[in-house]
């Protein structure tokens, strides 16, 4: 089989630590499906990795351009939340996604709906909070950031849930800061990897993580993410970060491949390209062997 694999960062030429960071993401999934028989095509804005083979682009408008022709039997996209449902269409009107569909990976994407539709389906969430909240309520903390964007970005704590336009608000809730890797597929969900996020505590920026984290708390915090996969109809490798405090409660979606599968590649005896695959054309296992632990910052990858 051909699947093109197609990062977004490192296509476009994007540089710093996105860039570092897909590249890294790739690398793991170039060289995953290659293990398992497959041929690897990529896009790239010049640097090459060790495995698949480069479609070289001239510029990021090339890049819609390679999905809507690409001749490989299957495709799989990473790109920021943003821009991700359209990538997503694009690739559908040519070839098989391997990834969540493009509905899905829309509401993923929207913070705002996204949690309205966890809260309403009965999904733990960290609260949304509103300007003016009732006195009531009391003195509270809260976390502001944009209502579309990819992780940690631009977020800040603030003692009002007051927010400019694009924004939104949460409960401030203390806690763990984890995140549950795992694939889906039409009829089984199947748990990878708990991992804890390595988060600066001032700007809450993502510095790196550690895979796999050991808990006694496992069985809620899947619990918690296969009722929100269910939700959300995520499809393909996807992860859900979370607050573990009183109970696991979701934070963020990420209806996409994220810097974990580096450190889940380093512990699980199963190939994720097989399991990516798998999750399309069934077959999927009910369980995955990891051994060992993994630890890793953004540093550790450039």
């Amino acid at each position: 089989m051909k699947i093109l694999v197609a990062e977004y960062a490192l296509a476009a030429g994007l540089g710093g630590t996105y860039e570092i960071e897909g590249q890294a993401m790739l690398q793991v999934l170039a060289g995953s499906f290659e293990r398992c028989g497959n041929e690897v095509i990529y896009p790239t804005s010049g640097p090459a990795i060790d495995s698949g083979q480069p479609v070289v682009l001239e510029g990021p408008e090339e890049f819609e351009g390679l999905l809507a022709s690409t001749e490989a039997d299957a495709g799989l996209v990473i790109a920021p939340d943003v821009v991700l449902p359209h990538f997503l269409e694009v690739l559908e009107s040519s070839t098989v996604n391997l990834g969540c569909s493009p509905k899905a990976a829309r509401l993923a994407g929207d913070k705002l709906e996204c949690t309205r539709a966890l809260e309403e389906a009965g999904v733990p969430v960290v609260p949304l909070a509103h300007w003016p909240e009732p006195p009531e309520k009391g003195c509270h903390l809260y976390v502001i950031k944009p209502r579309y964007g990819c992780g940690s970005q631009n977020m800040r704590v603030s003692s009002s849930p007051r927010t400019d336009q694009g924004y939104i608000a949460t409960r401030h809730i203390r806690g763990s800061s984890l995140s549950a890797s795992f694939v889906a597929g039409e009829d089984r969900f199947l748990p990878l990897t708990i991992n804890r996020q390595l988060i600066d505590q001032k700007s809450f920026e993502y510095r790196g993580g550690q895979v796999p984290y050991h808990t006694p708390r496992a069985a809620e915090i899947w619990s918690v993410a296969e009722q929100a996969a269910e939700v959300l109809g995520l499809q393909g490798y996807a992860g859900i970060d979370l607050i573990l405090g009183d109970r696991p409660r979701v934070v963020d979606v990420n209806p996409r491949p994220t810097t974990s599968i580096i450190g889940i590649a380093r512990v699980m005896r199963e190939e994720l390209g097989d399991l990516i695959l798998k999750a399309r054309y069934g077959g999927l296992p009910s369980e995955v062997h990891v051994e060992g632990e993994w630890s890793f910052t953004k540093d550790d990858l450039g």
